[in-house]
């Protein structure tokens, strides 16, 4: 069998836990956008302020829920 992991603390783990969220999410948002890119180049879309208000809402998105790993990983510890 594999070692087991253990981080050095409670805020090293949600630290890492919410880096790992935020990628993740962010891998994502950038497929969305890429499908996106495809869309607008093969029809007859623009570049509007309200796409890029979805782009921006897709990384606030993100963000938020790294932000929500993290809290919920200093205040609930994983089970044993």
């Amino acid at each position: 069998m594999g070692t087991t992991y253990v981080p050095a603390s409670a805020s090293a783990d949600a630290k890492n836990r919410a880096f790992r969220t935020f990628w993740q999410g962010l891998l994502v948002d950038v497929g969305a956008v890429l499908a996106a890119v495809l869309v607008v180049a093969l029809g007859d879309i623009q570049w509007t302020e309200t796409y890029w208000i979805g782009v921006a809402s897709l990384v606030g998105k993100t963000v938020i829920t790294a932000v929500v790993s993290y809290v919920a990983r200093k205040t609930v510890p994983p089970a044993p």
